[in-house]
């Protein structure tokens, strides 16, 4: 793997770090064979302009992944909590509120 590409593909394990855990695990090897390819192949096609290319579309994907899933996972969790509030306050008013 010539240096440049070696590089990108670090960079790019690193941006993956960002993602939550259970989809890194998932996907991560995956999409990182899938951005090896990507880079290798604009390289070739187009050189550093087509690198250009390939990391502009993968900034803009891994903000979009990275906060969307991160929003997610923290309004399951405010769901949650606010469940559980619910609850707390149901059991504490059924027992002390009726007198």
């Amino acid at each position: 793997m010539a240096l440049p590409l070696r590089v990108s593909h670090r960079v790019y394990a690193g941006l993956l770090l960002l993602y939550p855990t259970a989809l890194r695990q998932q996907f991560g090897e995956e999409m990182l064979e899938v951005f090896t390819d990507q880079m290798r192949d604009a390289r070739n096609k187009d050189g550093w302009v087509g690198e250009m290319a390939v990391w502009r579309c993968v900034a803009g994907e891994t903000v979009h992944t990275v906060v969307s899933s991160h929003l997610q996972t923290a309004s399951v969790s405010v769901l949650s909590i606010l469940a559980a509030f619910g609850l707390v306050t149901t059991f504490f008013w059924s027992i002390f509120g009726q007198r």
